[in-house]
């Protein structure tokens, strides 16, 4: 090699040395909210991020598993024990990490569910929790976050998926939650600019989440021989790979990048094949099968039967109620939010005359309540108070902009 070539590789490798000094330095210190933080790709980031040396609040619902990782790195962890399907754990959540850091550079949404559904077996409360973990609650957690990250300039990154924008049998929920994440980090990134959202769009990796879904290690390791087959780089993601895309776009080198959905999949989106037999079982979906399986003649056997289903005779009685019951995939105690919007309705319609209903509320003079005259408003809670202008914490209460607004009632 030559004297200039020799040169002109030291100088590169130099900067290669000198950038990956500044990205260091760059993570130093910033303070780093990480949801789904006990395992796979949100632990990697964790980890990741500790060792660059961020503070990090680990959330998760694993607390002995967030306690591991946050007894490695006792000056910059903490470890918060958090169900996102409760608001009040999500609130208090929020305010712990916000108090313990004193402010928040960077947060990304790793927490997510999967399970397999479809339209006939899948019950409404089945499909709310898939939706208020993947969808609600990132919602709500940027909500409570806003004010700070806006203060720092900071940050949001969350997690979605392959199937954020195409479909995929027998993963109606999921499908529609990740869709409706994508869609809400584009509407954010114009509306809280200039702090940057963007997603990271994983394809097949291998993390605990099949496990968590049901899936046997034989399962997996079918699922994951069909996914390799299909894909265009012959590779299953490891958690590494996707955080590498995320670090990516927490940093400088990513200043001017927002609202994009950045997908590391191997350019599986690029083929037609991304559409996969999701469980190798016939539990569920059995009139779908996999290429080679002759899939005709199983739609013709499914069809006769479950042929009085189309016969005009009635099937949604106790003994078929109880055996949809007995095949739902998931379980939770989560208001059914459709029953309630069906209750409410049939409210309404016992109401003779809604109007004059209405204008039967009146305020201590007979004036009817109106837009130019509304009902006075007060606080839940009489230990809440709003300091002037910003945001305050009082009486242990989370109150303020980007906390969530006080909640109000009528008296």
């Amino acid at each position: 090699m030559s004297s200039p070539q020799l040169w002109t590789g030291f100088q590169a490798l130099g900067i290669q040395v000198a950038q990956n000094a500044i990205q260091k330095r760059y993570f130093a210190l910033k303070r780093v909210l990480i949801t789904g933080a006990s395992s796979g790709i949100g632990k990697a980031c964790a980890i990741w991020l500790l060792n660059q040396g961020a503070r990090v609040a680990l959330i998760g619902r694993d607390l002995e598993e967030l306690e591991k990782i946050g007894h490695q790195f006792p000056n910059q962890a903490v470890a918060i024990q958090c169900d996102l399907a409760i608001d009040r754990q999500q609130y208090d959540m929020v305010l712990s990490a916000v108090e313990t850091f004193g402010g928040l550079d960077i947060l990304i949404n790793a927490a997510g569910i999967i399970f397999e559904n479809d339209l006939e077996s899948t019950y409404p409360q089945d499909h709310d929790y898939i939706i208020d973990i993947n969808l609600r609650a990132v919602y709500h957690i940027i909500h409570m976050c806003q004010s700070f990250l806006e203060k720092s300039r900071g940050c949001i990154v969350n997690l979605s998926c392959e199937w954020g924008n195409r479909p995929q049998q027998g993963m109606i929920s999921n499908c529609m939650s990740k869709s409706g994440l994508e869609m809400l980090t584009k509407c954010l990134a114009l509306e809280l600019a200039p702090v940057r959202v963007n997603a990271v769009a994983p394809g097949f990796t291998c993390t605990n989440l099949f496990k968590y879904a049901g899936l046997t290690p034989h399962e997996v390791s079918v699922l994951k021989s069909r996914m390799m087959k299909t894909n265009p780089m012959k590779k299953v993601a490891n958690p590494d790979d996707i955080v590498k895309a995320i670090i990516f776009l927490c940093s400088k080198r990513a200043a001017n990048i927002t609202g994009q959905i950045l997908k590391v999949d191997g350019g599986q989106n690029l083929t037609s094949s991304i559409t996969i037999d999701w469980h190798d079982t016939i539990t569920m979906n059995a009139k779908f099968a996999a290429t080679g399986t002759q899939p005709i003649p199983r739609l013709v056997d499914w069809a006769r039967k479950e042929a009085r289903k189309f016969q005009g005779e009635e099937i949604h009685d106790e003994d078929w109620v109880r055996e949809h019951e007995s095949k739902s995939n998931w379980s939770t105690n989560l208001a059914d939010a459709h029953i309630k919007v069906t209750d409410n309705y049939s409210k309404l319609e016992k109401t003779e005359n809604i109007l004059s209903n209405l204008e039967e509320q009146k305020d201590e003079n007979g004036t009817i309540y109106t837009a130019e005259n509304p009902k006075a408003a007060r606080m839940i809670g009489a230990r809440q108070t709003v300091g002037p202008k910003s945001g305050a914490v009082v009486g242990g209460n989370l109150l303020g902009v980007g906390l969530g607004a006080p909640r109000l009632t009528s008296p």
